[in-house]
């Protein structure tokens, strides 16, 4: 999370705002297990930060709970956001009566499989624990964060890391090296629950090499990283969507380390062998038309 302390006037009064980055994910491994009596499933996935981010300030004016979202989009600002669901869950716990404001640009695609709305969550958490005093410790912080969806304790810090359970087991991995990406996303979107259900029941065939994955990232070997991309999600998700499939083979077909599919989809990413790479390739998937690309490259804030 990185955030920017400051303040404005309102009214004559100076009024408190922190100003934070909500960085996207990638799934370099994602693996999905039997359903649990709660209604997850069980996961193992290896991911990673990335610098396209969203942009939250939070900010002590109007009255009560309001989401602003700047951009003009169909993100929703009422309790369907995240964010504002963290606000509210906090205020029920602490007591929090404070005004709030929470401006949110969105940069990250919506129902993309790149984790926007529990990045914008897990920061919103971070910063109102420090803009309300609240004392939390780590255990704490993290019981919240999986209340709010099973992507959001990865978000706490971000870097590198292997999620199990439903996504609050994290185990940290040493960051990528500096990678230029490439993402490419269908003008589709793809619920996280409606891809659950197209999963076969059973076997779901190939299963991604986490331990091989673990010890290419501690090598920080990103050819071998890039060679061991795996979702399971993959070939159900392009079954419905064949575009995923030719993203996929498009981005091979540069230099490309790999290709995989991120979350539930539906945009494809590529690990690039440098920028000029990944600048040609996302030209290349741009004139394909009914796209949407940008470029990108892994990134972790220092912990």
């Amino acid at each position: 999370m990185s955030v920017e302390v400051g303040k404005r006037q309102e009214g004559g009064k100076p009024v408190k705002e922190l100003h934070l980055n909500a960085y996207a994910k990638v799934n370099l491994t994602l693996d999905v297990g039997q359903e649990r009596p709660d209604g997850y499933h069980e996961i193992e996935s290896i991911m990673h930060t990335i610098a396209l981010h969203d942009s939250i300030t939070l900010r002590e004016a109007g009255s009560g709970t309001e989401v602003v979202v700047q951009d003009g989009s169909s993100v929703p600002t009422d309790h369907r956001n995240l964010v504002a669901r963290t606000a509210e869950m906090l205020r029920e716990m602490f007591g929090v009566t404070r005004p709030l404001q929470i401006e949110l640009t969105k940069r990250i695609p919506v129902a993309a499989g790149l984790g926007g709305g529990s990045s914008d969550a897990a920061v919103t958490l971070l910063g109102l624990a420090q803009m309300w005093k609240l004392r939390l410790d780590g255990r704490e912080m993290l019981a919240l964060a999986t209340k709010l969806g099973a992507d959001v304790p990865f978000f706490l810090e971000g870097g590198g890391a292997v999620a199990r359970g439903k996504g609050e087991r994290i185990t940290y991995l040493p960051p990528l090296p500096t990678t230029w990406i490439v993402l490419a996303r269908p003008r589709t979107e793809v619920s996280t629950a409606w891809a659950y259900r197209q999963l076969p029941a059973g076997e779901a065939g190939p299963r991604p090499n986490t331990a091989a994955m673990v010890e290419a990232m501690k090598r920080e070997d990103v050819r071998e990283v890039g060679r061991l991309l795996h979702n399971v999600f993959e070939d159900t998700i392009a079954s419905h969507h064949p575009l995923v499939r030719d993203l996929k083979t498009r981005i091979l077909k540069g230099e490309a380390y790999g290709a995989s599919m991120s979350g539930t989809g539906p945009t494809v990413f590529g690990l690039m062998a440098n920028e000029a790479a990944a600048r040609k390739t996302a030209d290349d998937l741009r004139a394909l038309g009914d796209v949407d690309v940008h470029i990108t490259r892994t990134f972790a804030e220092s912990r």
